[in-house]
């Protein structure tokens, strides 16, 4: 068997990572050549012996102190061991792609789940060689960039999933503000993405997202959509929910028969019983006479036990003042107003406790 004197690696693909000698029978004396990009390690009985950098290497007794008990010298002071010589590449490797694609994330605001992909580029360093051949490589003798894309994709894909939603509810993102979050949503994922990495001794380059798309035919995206473009037209027109839902109900009333008595019995939380008793009129077949608007009836929230109730109309607080749940010092607020004040400090309601509390009697009179 012919004793090897001259070991190095000439790499010759971009995407090698691991090469392993494919000579076991290494004589003392011999020569190891080690390239800028490159480590190499010893292992005798699948431990490692000893680990070495760029440069040229004699190999011996000194730098291999292993050699002391496994080698038995014979005439000619020359003699050979049984070891895996494993070459390690510390090139860059980038421009590597990733996707991730029907991904279902919860939108944080409407609760709504939503079909995205993802995708972007990527790039990795073998950071800690012993640690990446222990952990990765096995017995395999040559290992390439194909196979950290296989082992990582359902990493990345994984990572990318979690960190989207949370981000998105952490941050109170919605899907149409995604685009300008891409830098800092890569920072997170990729810190994610490490942890994996660092338990096979690799490190994470240049991790980015080029792009995050929705799928437009997907009934939970339309509705996130228009939910938005809802939202945005209530903000510029100084509009709430719930005063949208009281339009909504006259409009959809106003198309209907009898429609101008309805339009007529005011847009406001008393609308329910003023709609109740014209709805009534028309089942029975009886005409509507068209009436005045009547004034909206004033509602208020109530605060009770740290907790903001209600809005309830007059007619309810006037029961509540009678049960003892609203008191002249209970805080209220005008829907539609400003703050939260003392019960009798808003007249509608300071004119039910006059009511219900009559004046001290006169004093008796004396003889």
């Amino acid at each position: 068997m012919p004793i090897i004197k001259s070991i190095y690696w000439t790499q010759t693909g971009d995407s090698d990572l691991v090469y392993l000698f494919p000579f076991k029978d290494i004589t003392t004396g011999s020569v190891l050549t080690v390239n800028d990009s490159q480590e190499a390690y010893f292992y005798q009985n699948g431990s490692l012996c000893d680990k070495f950098g760029p440069g040229r290497h004699v190999l011996s007794s000194a730098n291999i102190p292993i050699l002391n008990r496994i080698i038995n010298i014979p005439s000619g002071g020359e003699s050979t061991f049984k070891a895996s010589l494993w070459f390690v590449s510390k090139l860059e490797k980038r421009n590597l792609l990733w996707g991730a694609g029907g991904l279902r994330i919860i939108d944080p605001y409407f609760q709504v789940p939503i079909k995205m992909s993802a995708r972007g580029q990527y790039g990795v360093r073998i950071k800690d060689g012993g640690l990446f051949l222990l952990k990765f490589v096995g017995t395999q003798s040559l290992i390439t960039m194909d196979l950290i894309r296989d082992q990582f994709r359902v990493d990345i894909v994984e990572a990318v999933k979690i960190t989207l939603a949370r981000y998105m509810k952490d941050n109170n993102v919605n899907v149409n503000e995604l685009g300008s979050e891409y830098r800092m949503l890569a920072k997170v994922i990729a810190n994610e993405v490490q942890s994996t990495f660092d338990s096979y001794g690799v490190e994470l380059l240049n991790f980015n997202i080029e792009d995050i798309s929705f799928d437009e035919n997907d009934r939970g995206y339309q509705t996130v959509m228009e939910g938005i473009a809802e939202q945005a037209k209530l903000q510029k027109l100084g509009i709430d929910y719930v005063q949208q839902k009281q339009i909504d109900i006259a409009q959809t009333l106003a198309g209907n028969q009898g429609a101008g008595t309805f339009m007529g019995a005011g847009v406001g939380l008393g609308i329910g019983q003023q709609m109740g008793q014209a709805f009534g009129q028309v089942m029975n077949g009886n005409p509507i006479s068209q009436q005045p608007a009547a004034p909206p009836m004033a509602s208020f929230y109530v605060a009770r036990d740290g907790q903001t109730t209600g809005p309830f109309r007059l007619d309810v607080i006037r029961n509540m003042i009678l049960s003892g749940e609203v008191v002249q010092s209970t805080y209220v607020y005008r829907l539609g107003g400003s703050a939260w004040v003392s019960a009798v400090q808003e007249p509608e309601i300071a004119q039910i406790f006059s009511s219900l509390t009559p004046p001290p009697p006169p004093p008796p009179e004396h003889c």
